[in-house]
């Protein structure tokens, strides 16, 4: 023990004194050994939030609609050599002119969430059926959500003068969820120095606040690289040092600046803390590590063995991260019939909400999830701590990709699975215990729902025998089974419109098979 702890802190110095030099390996023999907690398999759905400096801009009137990141990198236009960039327009217009020295440390004074009440986000999410929740505690702009020790570019120095992270955290713990953040700034060097070469090269451009070397204490980002890796390690550190977060995940940061350094002092706050803690695996770190984390399905696998989870906004926009005025939202059902369909597969859900800069919430967004709370509270004993039964999937269980299109054709990145595309036709497979669920994905029209893959020609037991059927949310329900198909009459009254979950007690113990799937094709997520 004492040479691994040696060897970390080399790795430590070594990687703050050069954040291009490439981690050492060694230190994953340990972070491998760190499992992932019972708690994060069972939890199935968590919530957090993009919000942040940012969301300001939504309110403005650009010219063009949101696209990939382009709202929330908003940053990269605003600081424009183009005069007429449609961003650095409504920048000007909004905050200043760039070349007057006006820049993004001005647009944060306008981050003013006066309307932020931690306890009532905390109490919707914990309503919504989440088991974990939180915010993103630092985005690529490189504004710390928290009051920072470390910089001035945060919320309890510039802005609402208030630690945002940590009310909420303490409103999460407060109503029963594990606590949740993830970090985007290992992407903010790169994004930073590409504007400031540009700038520097133009004397037109010599006043912009980007530039000022006195303003290190705001764009801590905006120098050398090894003064970055240094300031976003003792960030990082700082927010798992003074919250102790339950569950982590970084956008990007795998193999530079100390990521892995960082992953083991969070492990190691854990052990001190008495609690079990994980991290979200976004492609960045090696196989069977953390819970993989998959931006919108893209380029998911069918299956994954491995704990996993989907990454996607409350916006209907594959992109649609940050809050802006024209924003629409998912709708209940959209979530419900997702979520189901990931669970079947071994997954799990991470919605993040679009809470708007003053802090308040739309309608939408209070609906949507209200309306998988209400889902979840007759329904959840489908879905949390289950696991996939030995058939998972009944009816379209191929990838259901969709893409979202610009007026000029550009292309989305692929995104999975489309819940229109499923329907009652379509039937999701969990068990826990000696208990099957089978999740009808919609209402038959007909007043039954016909399962084919429970005929008797599929051995649900020993006996291959069927006790029981209930409907969740209701109560038992007549059937009849065939060599073809299990065939349940639905009742008058049903518990829902969205997805019919059936609790099915076999004779004897439960088939517990797993899946027959190819474990080839079991990938790490695609860095997004």
């Amino acid at each position: 023990m004492k040479s691994l702890k040696i060897a970390l802190c080399l790795l430590v110095a070594a990687q703050v004194a050069s954040a291009a030099k490439k981690v050492d390996m060694d230190v994953w023999g340990p972070l491998m050994e760190r499992g992932v907690p019972q708690w994060a398999k069972d939890a199935k759905f968590g919530i957090y939030a993009h919000w942040g400096v940012y969301s300001v801009a939504g309110q403005w009137d650009f010219a063009e609609p949101n696209w990939g990141n382009g709202y929330i990198c908003g940053y990269q236009r605003y600081y424009s050599t183009s005069p007429k960039q449609d961003m650095r327009v409504q920048f000007e217009k909004n905050v200043g002119p760039i070349q007057e020295g006006f820049g993004y440390k001005d647009l944060a004074k306008q981050f003013q969430p006066i309307d932020f009440d931690p306890d009532y986000w905390a109490d919707l999410m914990a309503r919504s059926g989440a088991k974990y929740a939180g915010i993103c505690a630092i985005h690529h702009d490189g504004y710390a959500m928290w009051d920072s020790d470390v910089i001035d570019l945060c919320a309890g120095k510039l802005g609402p003068k208030r630690d945002l992270l940590g009310d909420m955290m303490k409103a999460i713990e407060k109503h029963g969820m594990k606590t949740f953040t993830s970090f985007h700034h290992a992407r903010t060097y790169k994004h930073f120095q590409g504007l400031r070469k540009k700038l520097a090269a133009d004397p037109d451009y010599a006043q912009v606040d980007l530039l000022d070397p006195n303003l290190r204490n705001y764009y801590w980002y905006a120098g050398d690289e090894d003064y970055f890796a240094d300031i976003r390690y003792k960030l990082t550190r700082e927010v798992i040092d003074k919250y102790q977060p339950d569950g982590i995940w970084f956008d990007g940061g795998g193999g530079k600046y100390g990521t892995e350094v960082v992953l083991n002092d969070f492990f190691n706050m854990g052990d001190k803390a008495g609690k079990e803690v994980v991290v979200h695996n976004k492609g960045n770190f090696p196989e069977k590590f953390g819970v993989y984390s998959y931006e919108n399905g893209h380029a998911r696998p069918l299956y994954i063995e491995w704990p996993w989870e989907d990454d996607t906004p409350s916006a209907t926009g594959w992109c649609d991260w940050p809050w802006f005025k024209d924003i629409e939202y998912k709708k209940p059902r959209d979530i419900v019939v997702r979520l189901c369909d990931l669970v079947a597969r071994n997954g799990g859900l991470l919605l993040s909400m679009n809470p708007r800069p003053d802090g308040k919430l739309d309608q939408g967004q209070i609906d949507l999830l209200e309306g998988i709370g209400s889902w979840l509270d007759g329904n959840g004993e489908a879905i949390y701590a289950t696991v996939p039964w030995k058939i998972f999937a009944e009816g379209n269980t191929g990838h259901l990709k969709y893409y979202q299109y610009k007026a000029d054709g550009t292309k989305s990145r692929g995104v999975q699975p489309d819940p229109k595309q499923l329907t009652h036709e379509d039937v999701r497979f969990t068990r826990n215990g000696e208990s099957l669920y089978a999740t009808v994905l919609g209402v038959p029209t007909s007043g039954t729902a016909v399962i084919q893959s429970l005929g008797n020609g599929t051995s649900v037991s020993e006996s291959n025998k069927i006790k029981s059927i209930e409907l969740l949310g209701h109560g038992p329900v007549k059937w009849s089974r065939s060599e073809d198909a299990l065939s349940i009459t639905l009742p008058a009254e049903l518990p829902n419109e969205w997805a019919l979950s059936f609790k099915i007690n076999v004779d004897g113990e439960l088939d517990k098979s797993k899946p027959d799937v190819d474990g080839s094709k079991m990938k790490l997520p695609k860095q997004t």
